[in-house]
């Protein structure tokens, strides 16, 4: 195999492992005065126990909830203002704020 060959099948593999990576997605809902999230991944596949922080406009986090099996968080609705925030790491993080509602 010559080196060229070598450098270019080394590229494609690179850049191929990006274009298969998933990006995170919450997507909340409010039901009464209960927010239920769903958070997941770009291909569709849920993102079960996983952490999402219920974080203050000041960045304190106000909460801290593990998905269930389906990728579902559910926690009373918190006064004041807030955002929620799903982290796996590799990506950018997936937000939703109250206001959103």
């Amino acid at each position: 195999m010559t080196k060229a060959a070598l450098i270019l099948g080394s590229a494609v593999a690179l850049l191929s492992s990006k274009a298969m990576a998933h990006y995170p997605t919450l997507d909340c809902q409010l039901d009464q005065q209960e927010v239920v999230c769903v958070a997941a991944y770009s291909d569709g596949s849920a993102a079960y126990n996983e952490q999402v922080e219920v974080r203050s406009y000041d960045d304190d986090v106000l909460q801290t909830l593990t998905t269930d099996d389906d990728g579902e968080i559910r926690l009373a609705q918190p006064e004041g203002e807030y955002y929620l925030i799903f982290d796996p790491g590799h990506e950018d993080p997936a937000e939703f704020d109250y206001a959103e509602f």
